[in-house]
């Protein structure tokens, strides 16, 4: 809010505040990383984070929930689902929203047992490559 807050430079990269309005403090420049946009997605994970860790102890979290398991398999799964999407795309021909959407739920549920039985994996192989994703 600080660097936001400055007229001159903002953390933007040859982009200046141009107005008051939240539409103008929201605006930051990606690529190249500013200044503003590291300290926004930073600070709205924190936020978010300080949620979850808040609601963890009211909700019971289950052992076998999905966001659990791809949590704990977030590498293995975004390497993984690249072999499946492309038979998938030999499949199906994804043309529309619809069809994405489609696309997206076939591989969450193709990998969700995959992914449910590679912790076990890794653990019963503990020194060979597994332990890396």
């Amino acid at each position: 809010m600080l660097i936001r807050s400055n007229h001159g430079y903002d953390g933007n990269m040859l982009m200046y505040l141009e107005g008051d309005s939240i539409v103008h403090w929201l605006h930051a420049s990606k690529y190249p990383p500013s200044l503003a946009y590291i300290l926004l997605e930073l600070g709205l994970m924190a936020i978010i984070l300080a949620a979850l860790i808040r609601l963890e102890s009211v909700v019971n979290v289950c052992r076998n929930g999905p966001v659990l398991v791809y949590g704990q398999t977030a590498l293995f799964f975004y390497l993984a689902h690249f072999g499946v999407l492309t038979v998938l795309s030999l499949v199906l021909n994804p043309d529309g929203l619809g069809q994405t959407y489609l696309t997206t739920l076939l591989v969450l549920i193709i990998f969700y047992p995959v992914c449910r039985i590679y912790p076990t994996l890794k653990w019963h192989y503990s020194r060979s490559m597994l332990r890396f994703m």
